[in-house]
């Protein structure tokens, strides 16, 4: 259980929750897609979903991570990890795809799901992380900041 009530009656997080971090299996896209479907205005293409996931599923570049609590998924992010061939070589890695439950916000699932990404960056010594946000989705952003990311540096060109 995630939560305790306090003395004046009000849910709040209890401290060390366990949070096990692990790669995405076959068996659990069906649960993400649920939950990134949650916040989107469209449907994953669920044949193409399990199409792509077989193509990259084996390749360590895409790190794709699920956060679970009492094995439920309650956050995921896709990171895809570049390999810079220039000046000092260290790679760098783009997060995209970073979704909570909605019911499990504000329990610093987020933050410890950026705090295990950042760590794992740092151990691929990379350079930087950069992160796509939609610009409208303001709590997001308001997140992300709060974990000082900045918005700057970035562009991005819609094909579709």
């Amino acid at each position: 259980m995630l939560y305790k009530e306090n003395e004046l009656g009000e849910n709040i997080m209890k401290k060390n929750v366990d949070l096990i971090f692990e790669k995405l299996k076959e068996e659990d896209l069906e649960e993400v897609a649920q939950l990134y479907d949650a916040e989107r205005p469209m449907n994953t293409n669920r044949i193409k979903m399990f199409q792509t996931f077989k193509k990259i599923k084996d390749n360590s570049d895409y790190q794709m991570i699920v956060v679970k609590h009492n094995s439920v998924i309650v956050g995921f992010a896709q990171v895809i990890i570049h390999h810079d061939i220039f000046e000092e070589n260290n790679p760098f890695i783009t997060i995209w795809s970073v979704r909570v439950k909605k019911e499990y916000r504000r329990l610093k699932i987020g933050t410890e799901l950026f705090d295990y990404i950042e760590n794992m960056a740092r151990k691929m010594n990379c350079e930087f992380i950069c992160l796509l946000a939609d610009s409208d989705n303001i709590g997001a952003n308001q997140f992300y900041k709060k974990l000082n990311y900045e918005c700057a540096n970035g562009y991005v060109k819609f094909l579709k």
